[in-house]
């Protein structure tokens, strides 16, 4: 065997060196290198996802069409044209199973649910013959107030508007007990429909306060709730206004602020009173994130240009993000979080906390919220001790919340409320980035920050929590290293069920060495044995995130995977041993599915 000549080798070493010095940055080397062999700790993801078929995600409607009875609207709408607008519009919606309808007539202090049942109810619009209808119509000319009711000539909104709420928050908790899908949740509508002002002036609680605002509130329950409404005002006789004052009065101030409808004195301009009672039902579709229609002028009424959305959604794809849950930003080689809590393993040992539990003293408070909302001056201990009586923990999470996390983001349902997120939902501010990974990674789950860069490195927060980066410090430098790395290509045109599927590759996913767990097999906590974990097993999450075709600026749908028997490269071997984690489309789930732990070492 010939050597090589010392010559050689020695220009061999130059070049090597000359190379290495040309093209030199901070993080082309690593110190570690000098006492420990490098690891190949990164895994690639790569599969294939597929949007929902239309026929897959059904949506209920629900329409409520609330009218004002009192007696004026026989002279503002004497043709009735509001009733055969209702009737006009059941004509006009789909035949669909899942579009439900109910009309509630108001007058005074009454309210009457004209339901097949007379009950707060919604009925199907396929359920409905024209017999229905014409019963129906009836119904909306000629209501008369139950025995000795009276006060038909006055009017009042806040009672209806507080029954319409109590109404769809009544639906939507019998809908979730029916299990549904944040992508099937129902979107209710409702038309609120009045010639009038109140007779007792209520601006204080319709502009200013929660009779509408509340209603808006519910749409966190539910696909959408809007507050539509309409003013109608078609009498035969023209009002006279040939001597009108335009003075308008005074503005109500309420809470420090101006807010409501100025004051009109007696005998004010009556087309100003009708110019302002437009503007009263206007006002609060702004509040009710509705449409506002007006009927004057002899336009006959018709609810047929309001906005309901589909049954039937398609739904366009918006982002894909792979997060490992085990590894902090950056990915650095000597950190990990075991627990997947938000806490690396380092600081439990500093808390006192379980590195191997989410929630070390059980009071329904994960270890990394309650650290990191200590530091912001909640008064918060990670690592309490249950007294006999039920006290000892910190206080704020009811006993029968403690564990759950219904929308299986990771974050439990306290946790949730502390960030200020929907337990419900598992992307509160619909970014289509999830609320844990917002969360852990240091970005607003419950705000749309994703355009800012608040460390100013020339990288947005979306594009730092795409690549497992951290958008509170400056490391765009590390980018090449630690970046993660995507591939996202539309897999040929639509499927046949209407589906668009996409293949992806997600590489570079840095693994990080998580601690196995030592403690006793049995549970010390009592209830079911406890499962351990190895050294090394990682959680990583993955989501892809669409907006409704119908809807772009509705609320996202997410669907996610959870692969936890990846391994860090303990004993020099990693899992799977070749680096590929295979995701198939029907790993993705909407909602939650069982994790199926990793095996036992």
């Amino acid at each position: 065997m010939s050597s090589m000549h010392p010559l050689r080798i020695g220009l061999v070493a130059f070049i090597v060196t000359a190379v290495l010095t040309a093209c030199t940055n901070t993080y082309l080397y690593d110190e570690r290198r000098d006492d420990e062999l490098p690891r190949d700790r990164t895994v690639t993801l790569e599969g294939k996802f597929c949007t929902p078929s239309p026929n897959e995600v059904v949506r209920p409607i629900k329409i409520i069409i609330a009218m004002d009875a009192s007696q004026s609207m026989g002279v503002t709408d004497p043709t009735g044209s509001r009733a055969q607008a209702a009737i006009d519009l059941l004509d006009n919606l789909p035949q669909e199973p899942e579009i439900n309808f109910v009309v509630m007539l108001f007058a005074g202090s009454t309210t009457a649910w004209l339901s097949r049942s007379g009950l707060q109810e919604f009925d199907r619009v396929v359920d409905y013959t024209p017999s229905d209808k014409n019963l129906l119509r009836q119904r909306i000319l000629n209501f008369t107030v139950p025995g000795a009711m009276v006060n038909r000539d006055s009017t009042d909104f806040v009672k209806p508007l507080s029954d319409i709420y109590a109404t769809v928050n009544r639906d939507i908790a019998r809908n979730r007990q029916t299990q549904m899908n944040d992508e099937t949740r129902a979107r209710y509508s409702i038309i609120f429909l009045s010639d009038g002002q109140p007779t007792n002036n209520q601006d204080d609680e319709l502009l200013c306060g929660d009779a509408v605002r509340r209603i808006r509130q519910l749409k966190d329950l539910a696909d959408d709730v809007k507050v539509n409404t309409v003013h109608v005002f078609i009498p035969i006789q023209p009002i006279a206004s040939s001597a009108c004052d335009f003075d308008g009065g005074i503005s109500i101030p309420v809470g420090g602020s101006v807010c409501g409808i100025p004051d009109l004195p007696p005998g004010s301009c009556p087309l100003l009173i009708v110019n302002q009672n437009a503007e009263r039902l206007y006002q609060m579709s702004l509040l009710g994130g509705g449409d506002f229609r007006d009927f004057r002028n002899g336009e006959p009424i018709n609810f047929l240009n309001f906005r309901f959305g589909q049954v039937r959604r398609n739904f366009i794809f918006d982002k894909l993000v792979v997060s490992n849950l085990s590894a902090p930003a950056g990915s650095a080689l000597g950190s990990a979080d075991t627990d997947s809590d938000g806490l690396l393993d380092v600081d439990e040992i500093r808390e006192g906390t379980s590195p191997f539990v989410a929630d070390t003293d059980t009071d329904g408070f994960s270890d990394g919220v309650e650290v990191y909302f200590r530091g912001r001056g909640g008064k918060f201990t990670p690592n309490q001790r249950l007294q006999r009586d039920g006290g000892g923990l910190d206080p704020g999470c009811p006993v029968e919340l403690r564990g759950v996390d219904q929308d299986c983001d990771t974050l439990t349902d306290c946790d949730e409320q502390i960030i200020g997120t929907n337990a419900l939902r598992i992307d509160s501010d619909d970014d289509g980035v999830s609320d844990a990974v917002e969360f852990k990674l240091g970005s607003q789950a419950s705000s749309k920050d994703l355009p800012q860069d608040p460390d100013n490195d020339r990288l947005s927060t979306g594009e730092e929590l795409l690549m497992h980066m951290n958008p509170l410090v400056v490391d765009s430098d590390n980018l090449s290293v630690t970046g993660y790395r995507y591939e996202v290509l539309k897999a040929g045109g639509l499927e046949v069920d209407g589906s668009q599927c996409w293949n992806f590759r997600v590489s570079n996913v840095a693994l990080a060495n998580t601690e196995p767990d030592t403690r006793d097999a049995g549970n010390p906590d009592g209830g079911e044995a406890l499962f351990r974990r190895g050294a090394g097993f990682n959680d990583l999450f993955v989501t892809f995130s669409m907006t409704p075709g119908d809807d772009p600026t509705g609320r996202t749908a997410l669907r996610s995977v959870r692969h936890t028997t990846s391994r860090f490269p303990v004993g020099g071997i990693k899992s799977p041993h070749d680096g590929i984690i295979k995701v198939q489309p029907e790993d993705f789930v909407s909602g939650c599915r069982t994790v199926v732990p990793p095996p036992t070492p």
